[in-house]
């Protein structure tokens, strides 16, 4: 009978749900609760506030002394599992074999709501350090992790709900998207233990119960005094001219099958788009088409050239064959050239305008032929300036992990083996100004948006503006066009820099480096934004600390997780300990 007794104290000790207990409603209803209130928070609904109070239910899980229900960690992933299929369900339109991608990323996704409230409790129930510090740390080190893990995944982070409010986003330049993502967590935190404390009633005097209030207003409050003395300074002017710029946005959906028709209706659509942004203004130093807008490739060789073993030709016939596919995508080239710099007065434009596209670029030589998603810079008279082949790829988007290693795998999906990836950054040189380009998704992940910065400063390239061209087409107008919009608000801030986006469909925009949109345009709209950018002139301490203080944040997920699992094999090993 004294054993029987036992149990539940030993249970909630451990950390662990009892058994004898009813099935746990209690934590299926509060693990869906913070799902759907943060998936609220972000687009389509876009209610922004409620992100601040979102995670209340989850932290109500992490305070409890032991889990309700036979599985409680189960029922929290499938809360998660269901807030990833709401917000990345966009990936499923453009091709029913995407369901499976959308499914798999969700699946993968959703395993970091479960393992939140399993390293926070870790650190609450079982090390007693403060919910206020706990959850903040738990919460920023699995952003950093799922930032960084099978090539990252870096959308819908806490902190991008918050990009409608640049008073708070200015904190970003300190310690990127983490450090906002962490100030949201800790105020909710606070707001989780003064409610506890409360709901407790015990142990604690009236006036200790509020520190946790203290905490949060100190701490909101210096994030809200740091924004306003951000967003009101005086920015340096270097005396250059703006760079005028056009951003080009189509509203063609993306299709897989790229037949001749629609070869010449994407490139017909957008010689007409530039048409209308050279009526739109006389000067115009550069006009940027998105993500794979130039959809006819660049084939490039390489010597010694080896054809393909499965190819069955000879050397010969391969470089007569990309001799021929490169004249096409000269040609077409020096088409989009002359209309670029045709100017409605007939009048001759004191300085060229140059064009950047995206487009393919296939390289052959002695290995296995190369594809990669480039973005290709192009002088007046056709002749390519520079290139910037996209450094990360998707998951489920660009590649299929093992997918070029096994042929069947290959062969059942319409992404094939996958991409290949550049090696460096590019900055290119328009009008006396520099500006680093990134393509698709690389605007999601912080920390490579900001190595690339820095390395291209370090080379002594100064960066004067971000460039981004993407082909959101692939989302037929759904909200993840949303969220790759605030991720490119959020990497303006960081690394104090204006960002441009051309977007087929949308949503292609104007972005300062406080964050603020200038200018964006409408959904699955064709659409032309002229935009002059000046350089911001102001260093981001991001790019000297860098995630330091979220790899720290990471160091201490690994060790609370050591320390769960090392009590857990424990007490699997040798079972509950008797007095």
């Amino acid at each position: 009978m004294k054993r029987e007794q036992r149990k539940p104290a030993l249970a909630e000790r451990a950390g662990v749900a009892d058994p004898s207990r009813p099935p746990g409603l209690l934590t299926l209803g509060l693990a869906l609760a913070g799902s759907l209130l943060l998936w609220a928070s972000f687009p389509p609904l876009g209610l922004w506030p409620l992100a601040w109070i979102a995670p209340l239910p989850w932290l109500v899980l992490v305070q409890l002394p032991a889990l309700p229900g036979r599985r409680p960690y189960v029922s929290i992933w499938l809360a998660g599992l269901l807030f990833w299929l709401l917000i990345l369900q966009g990936i499923r339109l453009a091709h029913p074999l995407l369901i499976g991608g959308w499914i798999a990323l969700s699946l993968y996704l959703s395993f970091y709501v479960p393992i939140f409230v399993g390293l926070a409790r870790v650190a609450v129930q079982r090390l007693r350090i403060p919910l206020v510090f706990a959850a903040p740390v738990v919460w920023v080190g699995l952003e950093l992790i799922r930032g960084h893990l099978f090539t990252g995944f870096s959308l819908s982070l806490l902190a991008a709900t918050q990009v409608r409010w640049p008073l708070v986003l200015q904190i970003a330049d300190l310690g990127g998207a983490y450090g906002v993502s962490f100030v949201m967590m800790l105020v909710t935190a606070c707001l989780a233990k003064l409610i506890f404390e409360l709901w407790k009633q015990e142990g604690t005097s009236s006036a200790g119960r509020w520190w946790p209030l203290a905490v949060a207003v100190l701490v909101l409050g210096a994030t809200l005094l740091y924004g306003k003395q951000r967003l009101g300074e005086v920015l340096y002017t270097d005396g250059r001219p703006p760079l005028r710029v056009a951003l080009i946005q189509g509203a063609l959906d993306t299709v897989f099958e790229m037949s001749p028709e629609r070869i010449e209706q994407t490139l017909a659509h957008y010689r007409d788009l530039t048409d209308q942004a050279r009526r739109q203004t006389e000067r115009l130093d550069l006009i940027v088409w998105p993500e794979s807008a130039l959809v006819v490739a660049e084939w490039l060789p390489d010597e010694p050239l080896v054809p393909p073993p499965d190819a069955e030709i000879s050397a010969d016939e391969l470089r007569r064959r990309i001799a021929e596919g490169n004249e096409t995508f000269e040609l077409v080239l020096q088409g989009l050239m002359a209309r670029a710099n045709a100017l409605p007065s007939g009048q001759p434009q004191s300085t060229p305008t140059l064009v950047l596209a995206g487009t393919t670029t296939l390289r052959f030589g002695a290995e296995r032929p190369r594809n990669f998603n480039t973005a290709l810079l192009a002088g007046a008279n056709g002749q390519v300036l520079g290139r910037y082949h996209k450094m990360h790829a998707v998951m489920f988007g660009e590649y299929v992990p093992l997918a070029d290693r096994i042929p069947l795998l290959a062969a059942a999906t319409p992404l094939g083996s996958g991409m290949s990836v550049g090696t460096a950054p590019v900055a290119f040189d328009v009008a006396g100004h520099r500006l680093a380009p990134s393509i698709c998704f690389e605007s999601v992940v912080p920390h490579l948006i900001r190595r690339q910065v820095v390395e291209l400063e370090r080379e002594g390239q100064r960066v004067d503006a971000l460039v981004n061209i993407t082909n959101d087409g692939w989302f037929w107008g759904s909200a993840i066009l949303d969220h790759h919009l605030a991720c490119a608000v959020l990497r303006a801030v960081e690394n104090r820099k204006p960002l441009v986006v051309a977007a087929n469909t949308g949503i292609s925009a104007w972005i300062d480096g406080n964050g603020r949109v200038v200018e964006q345009a409408p959904r699955r709209e064709a659409r032309v934004i002229v935009a002059d950018l000046r350089p911001d002139g102001r260093e981001s301490p991001y790019h000297l600390i860098g995630d330091v203080p979220a790899n720290l944040c990471g160091l201490a997920c690994v060790l609370l997780a050591f320390v769960g699992g090392r009590r857990s094999a424990k007490l699997a090993l040798t079972g509950p300990a008797r007095k």
